[in-house]
């Protein structure tokens, strides 16, 4: 192939990937890093209330490495769950975001 096409596709690629970055970021309301139980605030802003009932879920029993993404999805709030954590504790993570209207999670203080 020739160089200034391969150029070309690389280009491309690289803007299709920011393209897809951006647009999730746009979607995504909040990321938490949850290590050893400990929950903190990664990307975006979530309530406090909502915030302290998940610290309370990672802790017993202790989630050791999970990233929680929270994203609009049709009007209400999906969460999905990179790492391992037990069905139980899966649920009760779904049940925290899904108790709080879309609003107010979007609403909430965002890191900066």
């Amino acid at each position: 192939m020739d160089s200034s096409l391969l150029v070309l596709v690389g280009i491309a690629a690289a803007a299709l990937a920011l393209l897809y970055l951006s647009a999730r970021r746009a979607v995504t309301i909040a990321e938490l890093a949850v290590e050893r139980g400990a929950v903190r605030v990664v990307h975006g802003g979530i309530a406090p209330p909502v915030l302290a009932d998940l610290r309370d879920v990672a802790k017993r029993p202790p989630i050791a490495d999970l990233r929680v993404r929270i994203m609009r999805s049709s009007g209400r709030a999906e969460v999905q769950l990179i790492g391992d954590v037990s069905a139980e504790q899966a649920q009760r993570i779904r049940n925290v975001v899904g108790s709080v209207p879309l609003a107010r999670l979007v609403n909430a203080h965002r890191k900066r």
